[in-house]
């Protein structure tokens, strides 16, 4: 699993039949870790939709018409035409999605202010689908473009579920809090449990409950066992993945 979140890929999944693929289709995600100063060109073709997501670090997206900042967590959504930079403020791990169709276009485009949208807690939706790409990816070969897009839909609606989550507000936490959500992200599969985070954070587990709770809505533990649920039911769409791979991938024994 660390690997595949570490090294930079290019994960191209096959095209979807017409009539899916007027509808939705995912034709390409990156896996982009990125040091401090470090630049990658993205292309967003036309009718395209180019989803960002700061899973580690800072950055900055930038074209001649655009420029955004994203902080850890955040994800935002780019509808046009033209190539786009991310460069990295700090140490960074940058994903990104290329959607198109009609769908892409009614979930995304009405909400669209001056060609861009941002989802303050969008990129554990990204990640997840993107690991989910790479680990099938590894498993069996290039992606069956048709469980792509079902992997698009389902990446669309976790976004949409994320701009109505508790503690959306600006996007901005805590130190420790954002520290928490970082470790989640990055590490569940292999985090023990919460006696663990609340060690490495250097915080009692009392007190890491009470504060993340409060700034996300919900405890750790729920937090920690909701990403590696979605992450199980990504893989589970595929017939081809074990349960054995699924539950060792997800985290859990």
């Amino acid at each position: 699993m660390p690997s595949r979140q570490t090294q930079m890929r290019d994960l191209h999944p096959q095209p979807p039949e017409d009539l899916i693929r007027e509808l939705l289709a995912l034709s390409h995600a990156q896996i982009l870790p990125l040091a401090p100063g470090d630049a990658q060109a993205c292309p967003c073709g036309e009718g395209e939709y180019l989803l960002t997501a700061a899973v580690q670090g800072n950055l900055t997206v930038a074209s001649h018409e655009q420029y955004a900042l994203l902080s850890q967590g955040q994800a935002m959504a780019l509808g046009m035409p033209g190539v786009y930079t991310i460069q990295a403020v700090s140490g960074c791990l940058c994903m990104t999605i290329t959607l198109s169709g009609e769908l892409a276009g009614r979930l995304l485009q009405e909400q669209l202010a001056e060609g861009r949208l941002l989802f303050p807690q969008g990129a554990p939706a990204i990640r997840t689908a993107v690991l989910a790409l790479a680990v099938l990816e590894d498993e069996r070969g290039q992606v069956d473009g048709a469980l792509a897009s079902s992997y698009a839909y389902t990446l669309l609606l976790g976004l949409h579920a994320a701009a109505k989550e508790p503690g959306q507000g600006t996007g901005c936490f805590s130190p420790l809090v954002e520290s928490a959500v970082a470790v989640i992200q990055e590490e569940f599969p292999y985090l023990a449990g919460l006696d663990e985070l609340a060690e490495r954070l250097e915080v009692s587990k009392a007190h890491l409950i009470r504060t993340f709770t409060k700034a996300v809505g919900i405890s750790p533990g729920k937090y920690l066992t909701r990403v590696r649920v979605e992450y199980a039911k990504l893989l589970l769409g595929d017939e081809g993945v074990s349960i054995t791979y699924v539950a060792e991938a997800s985290g859990f024994a």
